[in-house]
């Protein structure tokens, strides 16, 4: 009737510290980390919150009339992932009965109560699929590929991407796989077969995780839906193979950052995972401190800060040819405009490495503006029209936090 059983052999519970005295002075041992964790074996465990206080007395048959008490456990676990590409975060309320008559904890069952997906580094990616069936081109394409083509469909995902928000109560939800629902996902899709390339706009609305990793999405079209696992049937490719391999024309101006070399930038001005208050604009408006090696080839170097959570709105930017920056080595606001966010936003600041300075262009100070893909596309034509001016980047990403609510303040 019930699933496994654990903790036997524990000695006469009336021997034992217990956090719950019934009627009848029998003591009830607590559950023991180690004895939770071994029911999340092979999961990366964040943590196990036991909640001692809630072992409540049995005195019917709710769940079995050999049981005297029971005990919910809320654990927290990180499974697998899909090579760092979507980290996930699982927690689920854990049941527990206590059998006084052997002295053993039974675990009952288990409900999901939450699962987050970290899908940030999805959006602006591009894939290639070479594993689809002929079904599942049918189904996607109908009669626009012929019977029998041969091919790839390349798809990038948006810039902009809906979250997947996860179904707690899908019937089709087990312990080790979770489904989510998806709006606004949409994926430019190309068919590059033997008969030529068919461009398509693919939408998805739902898909699940697994524990090992894998990511399912349906992907579907005014045709029908195919079911692809991220993990196992596609590759992820840059944006310039994706280009090449449709057919597009490259821009040789435009900047392929996910081509580019990355180089390591360091700061002193983050402190317990945030900017440092002193950044802040009513807080000394005080630029962080930056250090990287020098990149080969580079004459200068771009900074630039963006407020990511709102439409990339510019806090910094300068050009100089040093590899360190002192802290509050910038406080003029016609360069550096520290956050005032309303609570709390996150920062991206690049070091972009270039071969000479770039043609004569500003970004405007404390407004919004394009994100760091056309900022990049701008500083890549170098003083003297040529270029190919971009060759490296570096990144550092942190949230700030306004002690109080300056947001409007300027």
């Amino acid at each position: 009737m019930f699933k496994n059983k654990l903790f036997a052999g524990i000695a006469s519970s009336c021997l034992l510290a217990g956090m719950l005295l019934s009627g009848c002075g029998e003591k009830i041992p607590e559950i023991s980390d180690a004895d939770i964790n071994s029911l999340v074996a092979d999961n990366e465990i964040l943590n196990v919150t036991i909640n001692h206080g809630d072992i409540q007395k049995l005195s019917g048959s709710e769940y079995g009339s050999q049981y005297t008490a029971f005990e919910k456990v809320t654990v927290s676990y990180k499974p697998d992932d899909l090579s760092g590409m979507l980290p996930q975060k699982v927690t689920k309320e854990m049941t527990f009965c206590y059998d006084g008559g052997n002295g053993a904890w039974d675990y009952i069952g288990e409900a999901l109560t939450s699962c987050e997906a970290d899908s940030t580094k999805l959006p602006g990616t591009s894939w290639v699929c070479t594993s689809l069936s002929e079904e599942d081109i049918y189904a996607l394409f109908g009669d626009e590929v012929p019977s029998g083509d041969t091919g790839s469909l390349y798809f990038r995902f948006m810039k902009k991407m809906g979250l997947f928000a996860f179904n707690l109560t899908n019937e089709n939800n087990t312990p080790s796989e979770r489904y989510f629902g998806t709006v606004g996902t949409a994926l430019k899709a190309v068919w590059t077969g033997a008969s030529g390339n068919i461009e398509k706009n693919i939408n998805i609305y739902e898909g699940s995780v697994t524990n090992a990793g894998d990511l399912y999405l349906v992907l579907e079209t005014e045709h029908g839906s195919a079911k692809i696992n991220l993990k196992t049937d596609a590759v992820q490719v840059t944006e310039l193979e994706y280009d090449e391999a449709v057919g597009k024309e490259v821009d040789r101006s435009k900047v392929y950052m996910d081509s580019l070399p990355v180089f390591t930038v360091t700061t002193t001005s983050i402190e317990n995972g945030e900017w440092k208050q002193s950044c802040g604009l009513k807080e000394g408006n005080l630029s962080p401190e930056l250090s990287w090696e020098p990149v080969e080839g580079a004459a200068k170097y771009a900074v630039i800060m963006l407020d990511t959570t709102t439409t990339n709105w510019l806090s910094w930017y300068v050009i100089t040819d040093k590899t360190h920056l002192d802290e509050g080595e910038y406080k003029d606001q016609s360069v550096y405009v520290g956050p005032y966010p309303a609570e709390t936003h996150t920062y991206e600041l690049y070091v972009v490495a270039l071969k000479d300075d770039p043609q004569d262009l500003s970004f405007r100070i404390d407004d919004t503006g394009g994100d760091i893909h056309q900022k990049l596309d701008f500083l890549n034509t170098a003083a003297d029209g040529s270029t190919g001016n971009v060759i490296a980047y570096g990144n550092i990403t942190a949230p700030y936090t306004s002690p109080e609510l300056y947001y409007g303040y300027r």
